[in-house]
């Protein structure tokens, strides 16, 4: 009997041999058609199977039945959805083993919907990780039926944040779709920061990792190979400095040595024993990663040190391009160099040089500067590129370099192109504001290492950072410049990084997420999708997003600028992605609040007995209270340190402390924020005394 229904489960798909004109799903309370499986099921196909019978309870109230493909009974399901590489689908014609990694294919033949993809060797362990390189091509198809024919959505962590609208019946029409992520690699740095403060509970704090975990899953984050990247040099000075002191960067005072760090000592990148160095390291890194089932990019990491490049050597200087800037530098011309080691050695911020209030590459306001940006050094970096990958392939002809757009090699070059073998990671200079003035420059800069050569770009922008855990939201602006990017070489985005915002930030971060993965589709879809999870409120929620985007998009480089000098923290200019926090007493006034409360309070009755738009309204509430509360401490605390002999003030701020704490505490299990990742940089940068809990199980 069983193969009989086998057998004609098969004939039925193999004699349609074409695209099914209707299938039912779900229909007069119960199931039509079963979920069924491979004989023996890969892990990217069994969690195929346990997403889709999550999704159909949460969406016909009761689940499917799950089978074997040896378990087929077309009397009892006349309809079939086939996950993976079953025979049905081998059968119906499908492309069985064929796809390319990541690949998936959405399809209807006869009585069967085919959900396949390219799963590769992928173990369930890997397919529920989305930060490891592993293919989900089957998984990804049964996310792209859910959000095709099921209207599902994921907006946040937790139930809330799923979008899964009830049904009383689903019947499909004639599906044929196939697609590949468009981007190689999809990432966001963090997104596990676990350290032992901000979180009261252990508990909670896992139960928000691992929901954040799979929200980002199902929104298909992931890469297809591992690229090796990041500042590569932080260990050359401590291993290399006194046998190989020609290696580091010359300063104005004659010396080869760190101008602040060991760690942040950039390289004399014209020093042929400088490539040597790397491509041997490079060689043995290889051979040991080689052998790995996933290797990585056979790149070499160029990427330097996290500071602007200093080196002032005549060879390095004859590789830079024609930029009058440097004869107007200080630095540059030799005029800093009688005083460098007691005015600026070690200084944080060197004129011509260093960063600029807000994190822009610009210079700081000097006797010497009005803020234009600094001497570009990207022809040196782009030849020290090629050369080196000019040597590497030497060893394997299948390697490259891969190096930054950075700091003050930012700007496209001028008179040296990137080799065919030479990759660049491209990190725009702005975390907040994404202002008219950003918008140009990005396009600019862009577009001109694109007529330099760099045909393969990686885009790695630091705007997630932006804001800190406060709402925030400048995806509309960023969106088109991600576009660009997408149609002219961006091949991979790394975003750094995930601070995990949820509730204050939603729109801004269900955008930038959701781009990842369809780089074209731009903001308008993306809020609608937002807007999705709101029903009869929706237009009311709408104007709450208005407010936040409004109050992000009024602050100019400069009026962002003067408030963070207002408001030093630790040493660092308020407002930069550490102390975020520090401007929240300029950056919000108490009508913003008022107001965005009332639209709340509106959509709350306009969502009458909607208990599920209810819960998402309170979820957008509890990130912005939090912000309120914390704007109170900054701003209790600049009263404090205005007069810290003022005992009222000092219970004053203590009090206000106090309240933001035990309003986290409160509603830190409903996945409102990465409190340890914020509480630790409140910690370190603006000097909020959040505990380090010795009693904390987190790794």
């Amino acid at each position: 009997m069983i193969r009989m229904h086998i057998a004609f489960a098969l004939a039925a798909a193999f004699a349609a041999g074409a695209v099914a004109s209707e299938l039912t799903i779900f229909a007069d309370g119960a199931y039509k058609a079963d979920i069924v499986l491979p004989a023996a099921p890969n892990g990217v196909e069994k969690l195929a199977a346990e997403e889709l019978t999550y999704h159909f309870r949460k969406a016909f109230g009761k689940a499917p039945e799950v089978v074997g493909e040896d378990k087929v009974d077309a009397v009892r399901h006349p309809f079939h959805i086939y996950l993976g590489t079953t025979k049905a689908a081998t059968a119906a014609g499908l492309p069985v083993g064929k796809l390319a990694d990541e690949e998936h294919v959405v399809k209807t033949v006869g009585s069967g919907l085919y959900l396949l993809g390219g799963d590769g060797d992928t173990t369930y362990d890997e397919a529920v990780d989305w930060k490891r390189v592993a293919m989900r091509g089957t998984l990804y198809a049964a996310y792209d039926f859910l959000e095709n024919e099921m209207d599902v959505r994921w907006l946040w962590p937790g139930e809330t944040g799923e979008v899964v609208p009830k049904r009383a019946a689903l019947v499909v029409g004639a599906l044929d779709r196939r697609a590949q992520e468009p981007l190689l690699v999809r990432f966001y740095y963090g997104g596990g920061y676990k350290v032992k403060t901000g979180f009261a509970s252990d508990e909670n704090a896992q139960a928000f990792f691992r929901e954040q975990k799979r929200l980002l899953l199902r929104q298909r984050l992931g890469k297809r190979v591992d690229i090796r990247s990041g500042h590569s040099f932080a260990q050359w000075w401590k291993n290399y400095h006194e046998k190989h002191p020609e290696y580091f960067n010359l300063l104005p005072n004659g010396k080869r040595m760190p101008h602040r760090t060991p760690t942040l000592c950039t390289m004399c990148v014209s020093e042929p024993g400088v490539w040597k160095q790397r491509v041997e390291e490079w060689r043995r890194w290889w051979a040991n990663v080689s052998r790995q089932r996933h290797a990585p990019c056979p790149w070499v990491n160029c990427c330097e040190n996290d500071s602007p490049a200093l080196c002032t050597c005549e060879r390095c200087r004859s590789w830079d391009g024609p930029d009058p800037r440097f004869e107007k530098s200080p630095y540059w011309n030799g005029s800093m160099a009688k005083d460098f080691d007691e005015t600026w050695l070690g200084r944080k911020f060197t004129p011509d040089i260093g960063l600029s209030a807000g994190g822009r590459w610009v210079l700081p306001r000097t006797p010497w500067s009005d803020g234009e940006r600094a001497a570009s050094l990207s022809d040196r970096y782009v030849r020290f590129y090629n050369e080196v990958a000019a040597l590497a392939k030497q060893y394997n002809p299948e390697a490259k370099a891969i190096g930054y757009a950075y700091a003050n090699y930012i700007d496209p070059p001028l008179k040296t192109r990137v080799g065919a073998d030479t990759v660049i990671i491209f990190v725009p200079r702005s975390y907040f504001p994404y202002d008219d003035e950003e918008f140009a420059n990005f396009r600019k800069q862009w577009g001109g290492w694109v007529k330099m050569g760099a045909t393969r770009m990686v885009y790695r922008p630091n705007y997630m950072l932006a804001c800190g855990n406060h709402p925030n939201d400048t995806a509309r602006r960023i969106l088109p410049d991600f576009a660009f990017a997408y149609t002219n070489g961006m091949f991979a985005c790394q975003q750094d990084s995930l601070t995990g915002a949820w509730s204050a930030q939603a729109m801004h971060l269900y955008a930038m997420t959701r781009a990842m993965r369809d780089p074209l589709r731009g903001y308008e879809k993306a809020r609608a999708d937002m807007l999705s999870g709101f029903g009869k409120a929706a237009g009311t929620v709408n104007r709450y997003f208005d407010m936040v985007e409004a109050n992000s998009a009024r602050w100019t480089s400069e009026s962002y600028r003067q408030m963070g000098m207002k408001n030093i923290t630790r040493d660092d200019v308020g407002g930069t992605f550490r102390n975020p926090n520090a401007v929240l007493g300029d950056f919000f006034d108490d009508r913003f609040f008022s107001d965005c409360y009332a639209i709340l309070d509106e959509a709350v009755r306009e969502a009458a007995d909607d208990a599920a738009v209810k819960a998402r309204i309170e979820f957008l509430r509890k990130g912005l209270r939090d912000t309120e509360l914390g704007r109170q401490c900054r701003i209790a605390q600049k009263a404090r340190a205005a007069d810290p002999n003022d005992t009222a003030k000092k219970a004053a701020f203590a009090a206000a402390f106090k309240a933001l704490v035990d309003y986290r505490a409160s509603v830190e299990g409903d996945f409102v924020c990465d409190y340890s990742f914020h509480a630790n940089w409140e910690r370190l940068f603006v000097g909020w005394p959040h505990k380090v809990r010795k009693d904390s199980q987190l790794r």
